[in-house]
């Protein structure tokens, strides 16, 4: 059998414990008030910073990408082809993702295709999310997911909305001062 504590010595134990922890809570405290200001900038400024709605690294190189995909999202809403046209670099190539020899696209077909689009579509919104951007020498690719709603008319048929979302990657070159698409559109 233990033997026990007296009653005296118990209560002097557990008051000096009390103590002793009240003590070292209230040193915890007192210094998490004063460190915590102290150490939350320094945190926070090992983090990347973004370009704002993304989740692209926000550097010179990569604002003037996504300032070049903003413009062309914006010509798609207003269905201006001769905008784009200027954007797409003689060198274009695109096989659409596909096997036929029809569905490719060319610096040549790009204009024709832009324009009979253009005149069977109305109301469009075109909506671009970044998810990866990559850069080596002259040429980046940026991987996106698009978002387009539009009003399709097509001959002999009531005009109707349409959806289309899908993953695209726009592949773009530099041509001087400026970036100009070589495929993804």
């Amino acid at each position: 059998m233990i033997p026990r504590p007296r009653r005296d010595c118990e209560s002097l134990w557990t008051r000096l414990a009390c103590c002793v922890y009240i003590v070292f809570a209230m040193v915890r405290t007192l210094a998490l008030t004063l460190l915590l200001p102290l150490v939350a900038p320094l945190v926070a400024c090992n983090k990347d910073k973004l370009i704002p709605n993304t989740p692209l690294k926000d550097t010179k190189l990569n604002r003037e990408i996504v300032r070049v995909l903003e413009r062309y999202r914006r010509a798609m809403e207003k269905r201006d082809a001769a905008t784009i046209l200027s954007m797409v670099h003689p060198t274009y190539q695109d096989n659409s993702g596909g096997t036929e020899a029809q569905y490719d696209l060319d610096f040549e077909r790009v204009k024709g295709f832009l324009v009979d689009k253009f005149k069977r579509a109305t109301r469009v919104r075109f909506r671009i999310e970044y998810q990866r951007l990559t850069s080596r020498g002259r040429e980046a690719k940026v991987d996106t997911w698009i978002d387009a709603t539009f009003v399709y008319e097509h001959p002999g048929a009531p005009p109707r909305w349409r959806r289309y979302t899908d993953y695209n990657r726009y592949t773009l070159l530099k041509d001087g001062p400026t970036w100009r698409f070589i495929s993804g559109l």
